[in-house]
Order: C-alpha cells, then sequence, then structure tokens
C-alpha cells in the first residue's frame, strides 16, 4: 500500500532473516541510509536496542497501530507522510519519534 502512495519501502525479510535482533540490523539500516519504521514501541526502553540505534545514527519512526489493520496503519503513515519527511530534512540522527494514529508526530526524548 505504502508503495502505491509513492513511498519507497523496503521490507525486513528481503533483507534479514526472519529471527534476525534488532541490535544486528539497526546498524545496518542506518548504513544503508534507511529510515526504520516499527510498531514495536518498546524498542526505545531497550538498552541493547537504543545502544545500537545511537551509535549508528539511525532515524527511528514508532507507529502507534497497536490492534489495527494493515490499511489503517498505512493511511496513518499517508497522513503523517509530509511531517515525517520533514522531520529526516530537519531533525539530526539519531532520533525516535512517535507517529500517533492522528498522523501527528512526537520526538521521544532518550536520556
Amino acid at each position: 500500500m505504502l508503495r502505491t502512495a509513492g513511498w519507497a519501502v523496503e521490507v525486513h525479510d528481503d533483507h534479514f532473516p526472519q529471527d534476525a535482533k534488532d541490535v544486528d540490523l539497526l546498524p545496518e539500516v542506518a548504513r544503508r541510509g534507511w529510515v526504520f519504521l516499527t510498531q514495536d514501541a518498546r524498542i526505545r526502553y531497550r538498552a541493547a536496542e537504543i545502544a545500537a540505534w545511537r551509535s549508528a545514527g539511525l532515524r527511528v519512526f514508532v507507529v502507534a497501530t497497536a490492534h489495527l489493520t494493515a490499511e489503517r496503519t498505512a493511511e496513518i503513515l499517508q497522513r503523517a507522510r509530509a511531517r515525517i519527511d520533514g522531520m529526516v530534512a530537519k531533525e539530526g540522527a539519531p532520533f525516535v519519534c512517535r507517529v500517533a494514529k492522528d498522523g501527528s508526530l512526537r520526538l521521544i526524548d532518550i536520556d
């Protein structure tokens, strides 16, 4: 759905094993210059993942879409697209940003 809307999307399983650990793939995602979209809101609380995305200089967007369909999640991301693009362009990496169900963004302070 996002590709149809013009997003350049890479799917996890096309590049990494299904059981790849975040601490292993996050640096590679950053090395490739990609932005990391996840629905795993707990990523900001796990020390190993925090260290991995910080040291890699990764831009992470956590989509708050628990219990929503893929279609609804895509609608939220499409609604937020201009704000996401703006955040990527202006905000220095690394960062974690929450994408709310209304499409709004909020930088998450991790200290």
